[in-house]
């Protein structure tokens, strides 16, 4: 064989390997050409939910709680707490330890809204002189924020606590 001849028969093989190497990683999803379609918003949770290590987790969170004293008219007494809270994804619902809470004995219903996750529930008892009929927090996952909300009669809502959370981790034991 020639020189050319044995370089040509080189750079075919080689570009076999590459196509078929190309193809197989095509095939696994290790590479994909054109445009991804745009999931909805349940798709992407599901595959978030799907991806997860985790089904629930537990925070801990900083924040100041912003009560009223005597109405929703007076100025608010503030003052900063450590409470903590839950989500879990597999069960759909949330909970958390504070002033109003939605506690792990009545947990309120979680929606995913981004990157944001939202639960609440229905209410109804008075407080400062007006009737409760909602109450809800929301947590960023991207940056820990946290806000918990109360939803009065004639739906005035009032921001009552406002602070950020991280993933409590505990040690093994």
């Amino acid at each position: 064989m020639e020189k050319s001849t044995v370089g040509l028969v080189s750079v075919v093989a080689s570009l076999a390997v590459c196509a078929a190497a190309g193809l197989l990683g095509y095939e696994l999803g290790w590479v994909q050409f054109g445009i991804v379609p745009k999931l909805t918003a349940a798709q992407q949770l599901k595959m978030d939910l799907k991806n997860a290590d985790e089904e629930a987790i537990t925070l801990i969170c900083e924040v100041a709680v912003s009560m009223p004293v005597n109405s929703l008219d007076t100025p608010p007494k503030v003052h900063t707490e450590t409470l903590i809270a839950g989500l879990d994804f597999k069960n759909l619902n949330g909970w958390y330890q504070g002033d109003f809470s939605i506690s792990e004995s009545r947990k309120g219903a979680l929606v995913m809204q981004g990157s944001k996750a939202v639960v609440s529930r229905p209410a109804m008892f008075e407080r400062f002189g007006e009737m409760v009929i909602g109450e809800q927090f929301t947590l960023d996952r991207k940056d820990g924020k946290f806000i918990q909300t109360v939803t009065f009669k004639g739906d005035r809502k009032v921001d009552i606590i406002k602070g950020y959370c991280g993933k409590l981790t505990r040690a093994p034991y």
